[in-house]
C-alpha cells in the first residue's frame, strides 16, 4: 500500500483596499496585516502593512498643497435656486440650505474660498 501525503496549505492572506491611498486619489492598493510583534508594556499586537507581494506598504499620497484648506473669503445667501445656480458656475461652494423665515422660505448659504 503506498501512502499520499499531502502538504497542508498555507491559510490566504485577507487582502483589503487600503482607505488611505483611496482617499488620496490611488484606488485599489491591496493590502494585507501581518503581526509584527507585541508591545510589551502594553500586551498589544503590532501589526504591519504589507502589499500583495509581501513588502511593506506606503502609502500613496499627493502634492501638500492638494490638502491645505482653501480659506473662506465671502459669504453670499440667496433665496432662489437660479440665483445659486449662477454663483456656483462663478466658482462659489455650496455650504448649506435652511428656511430661514416664518414663511418657510429656503436660504442658500454658498461661500467663495481663495
Amino acid at each position: 500500500m503506498s501512502a499520499v501525503h499531502a502538504e497542508a496549505s498555507k491559510p490566504q492572506k485577507k487582502m483589503q483596499e487600503c482607505n488611505r491611498c483611496k482617499a488620496a486619489g490611488f484606488p485599489g492598493q491591496q493590502i494585507g496585516f501581518e503581526k509584527a510583534g507585541e508591545d510589551f508594556s502594553t500586551g498589544k499586537a503590532i501589526w504591519r502593512l504589507v502589499n500583495e507581494d509581501g513588502t511593506e506598504h506606503k502609502h500613496q499620497v499627493t502634492a501638500r498643497a492638494s490638502f491645505r484648506r482653501r480659506r473662506i473669503v465671502d459669504i453670499a445667501t440667496v433665496t432662489t435656486i437660479e440665483e445659486a445656480k449662477k454663483l456656483l458656475a462663478l466658482g462659489w461652494d455650496y455650504q448649506t440650505s435652511y428656511p430661514a423665515t416664518l414663511s418657510q422660505m429656503p436660504h442658500y448659504i454658498l461661500v467663495k474660498r481663495e
